[in-house]
């Protein structure tokens, strides 16, 4: 397995956006493959600033993506950003390490300390060093921000 940026491929780019309009309608019901499709393309050109779209590989096969963005559309956030979102991995190759190795690519990644919401991963977060901030309210569903502190 490895942790790569998003190919150009529109195929992997419809298919993991796809996932990611999926995975949370309850937390962002206006969200559109199209917003993820835009994001990668934002990403092709930032260079080494966000954002960044990752995906995880398996041989041939795309098995999770993470992403770092400038802001992720918490109401009300204070946090400067970026912020990590969009960890997804599919069902099958969970509890193998993936998340984790998406999540450290991003860290690796990021410009200086980064911010995050979870519905209630906060012990998985917290095991690799994110700390958390306070708790928020997201299209009536509770989140948990937290903090990672680069270097």
């Amino acid at each position: 397995m490895r942790v790569i940026d998003i190919p150009a491929d529109p195929q992997v780019r419809l298919l993991v956006a796809g996932w990611c309009v999926d995975e949370w309608p309850h937390l962002f019901p206006d969200d559109t493959a199209q917003w993820y499709l835009d994001m990668y393309a934002q990403a092709d050109e930032a260079g080494t600033v966000p954002p960044h779209a990752l995906v995880a590989v398996d041989g041939d096969e795309v098995i999770g993506t993470a992403s770092l963005v400038v802001d992720d559309d918490l109401p009300g956030a204070t946090e400067p950003g970026p912020w990590l979102a969009a960890v997804y991995v599919l069902p099958a190759h969970r509890g193998r390490g993936v998340g984790r190795a998406l999540v450290a690519a991003v860290m690796e990644r990021a410009p200086a300390d980064i911010w995050l919401y979870t519905e209630g991963e906060m012990d998985w977060y917290g095991s690799m060093g994110w700390s958390t901030v306070r708790v928020s309210e997201l299209n009536g569903h509770r989140v948990t921000v937290m903090h990672w502190r680069a270097g």
